[in-house]
């Protein structure tokens, strides 16, 4: 099949001839959460580790046109912008803005070089704070480029605090201000939202390494909205990434501030993670959905107890089947699953912590549409079976009725009830799911090594798929695709 970008990004931003900031750094970024990249040109710079030592602007209305031929053709999910060196360029950016309607904009608002150079002219920034931020989702300077747009003079975190309060007075959504300049054992940033601050903390990394630090971060947080991530989740994500960017940087780039290392797998949050409360509420409210997926995983579950269930959720299918283990990467469920007995690792399914032929049985219920690497979970579930141990795969397929309707919510961002289901998954479990079909899950089994696959159809028959099984639906769930697949390791 075809493998798709988890979204499409693009950077308005100035080249840095030496790879290392800029639009390169914003690319690098982008592609490392999977995202596809686009640039549109403001200025091309001659840059290396060591400083800037030409700058030459791109006129406005070709800046304008780059934009134009990107956003007609290939489409954005998000875009940030950089560099914007003179007031010509910050309009026909904002004009461009407007006229497409872009809602996931992220301003960094790029005045300072690391050198202490200035980037931008003073009608430059005026046009910043006139004409860009109010149309920003997220605006993010640091210390020298707050005090610029705010006029005050940051020297703690009250100061800080002021001055966020004053920037999202001109517009933005929210000011991710960024502490690293200030001095403390910590860098702290701080993200206001117009309600609350809330901060951020990570080690401070003693590196001279981190040429392009405020590029990354926020092409990472660019990405993150992309992926259709809350504001919190991305900025936790994000600096996550570049605090393992500077940690990882190469020292052999250049003779001043190297560049990050940039080809780092994102950890990306889940909604599981961050609401696994009111997930777990939802599955208790509707748990006669899934009476048949039960039934059919018991059918195939001969002895529980020496089970492991990866990507285990809050343990509400284990504890009712009686398994006693779980893998579950998102810590507020794997908190629920152990308050339910059952003994869990943090990990995902691509990497399970157990040794090989631990298990009889391993249940991936679901957590194919979930993970990145599907064939490497099913090669892992194959490992730590013993012999003759069975996987247990269920899944709602891609060419089900069910799937159908999901996918339909979920691209229209809400729960309709002429198109979508009587009893919906919330919406944003929904979102990160990507549906898979039956060939799909025959061939990964298969391609592992297992054998002797059985299937069992969970309501609505497939004559295609069914091995004339099929159970009696639950009540009020007429209509449903769950299919559950056993494999056996010779």
């Amino acid at each position: 099949g075809s493998m798709n970008y988890a979204g499409k990004a693009l950077t308005i931003a100035g080249s840095d001839s030496g790879g290392g900031a800029g639009i390169q750094a914003d690319l690098k970024t982008f592609q490392a959460f999977d995202l596809f990249g686009m640039s549109v040109l403001t200025s091309v710079t001659a840059q290396n580790t060591r400083g800037v030592y030409a700058v030459h602007d791109i006129p406005p209305e070709i800046v304008g046109a780059q934009i134009d031929a990107v956003i007609e053709d290939i489409g954005v999910d998000g875009v940030k912008t950089g560099m914007l060196s003179n007031s010509g360029i910050i309009r026909i950016v904002a004009d461009r803005i407007m006229r497409y309607g872009i809602s996931n904009l992220v301003v960094d608002p790029v005045m300072v070089a690391k050198g202490g150079a200035r980037l931008m002219r003073t009608d430059a920034e005026e046009a910043l704070a006139l004409d860009l931020l109010p149309l920003a989702y997220l605006v993010t300077p640091n210390v020298p480029e707050a005090e610029a747009i705010s006029g005050v003079k940051i020297k703690d975190a009250e100061d800080a605090e002021r001055a966020a309060k004053i920037i999202r007075g001109k517009g933005p959504r929210h000011v991710l201000l960024k502490g690293g300049h200030l001095e403390a054992e910590e860098a702290v940033d701080i993200l206001f939202d117009g309600q609350t601050c809330r901060c951020f903390r990570s080690p401070r990394i003693d590196s001279t390494r981190t040429h392009g630090t405020g590029c990354t971060l926020s092409a990472a947080i660019t990405a993150c909205l992309s992926r259709g991530m809350g504001i919190h989740s991305a900025v936790e994500t994000a600096k996550e990434y570049i605090t393992r960017a500077i940690r990882e940087a190469p020292d052999d780039i250049g003779k001043g501030n190297g560049p990050l290392y940039h080809k780092i797998d994102p950890i990306v949050p889940s909604a599981f993670d961050e609401a696994a409360e009111d997930f777990d509420a939802w599955f208790d409210r509707n748990e006669n959905v899934f009476e048949s997926e039960l039934l059919a995983l018991k059918h195939f579950l001969k002895d529980p107890r020496n089970a492991v269930s990866v990507g285990v959720g809050s343990g509400l299918f284990a504890a009712r089947l009686g398994i006693g283990y779980g893998a579950e990467p998102a810590g507020g469920m794997a908190e629920l699953a152990r308050k339910r007995g059952i003994e869990v690792e943090i990990a995902a399914a691509e990497d399970l912590p157990y040794a090989d032929g631990r298990f009889d049985a391993v249940l991936l219920g679901t957590v194919l549409s979930y993970v990145k690497d599907r064939q490497r979970a099913v090669r892992e579930a194959f490992r730590i079976l013993k012999p003759g141990g069975s996987v247990v795969v269920s899944f709602l397929a891609r060419e089900g009725s069910y799937a159908m309707l999901y996918d339909l919510a979920a691209i229209r961002g809400r729960h309709d009830r002429e198109t979508a289901p009587e009893y919906p998954y919330p919406i944003q479990f929904i979102r990160g799911a990507r549906w898979i079909s039956t060939a799909e899950v025959d061939a990964l089994l298969k391609n592992a090594g297992f054998t002797d696959l059985e299937y069992a159809q969970t309501l609505t028959m497939h004559p295609r798929y069914s091995n004339d099984r099929v159970e009696e639906p639950a009540a009020g769930y007429e209509k449903g695709d769950y299919i559950v697949v056993r494999g056996r390791k010779p």
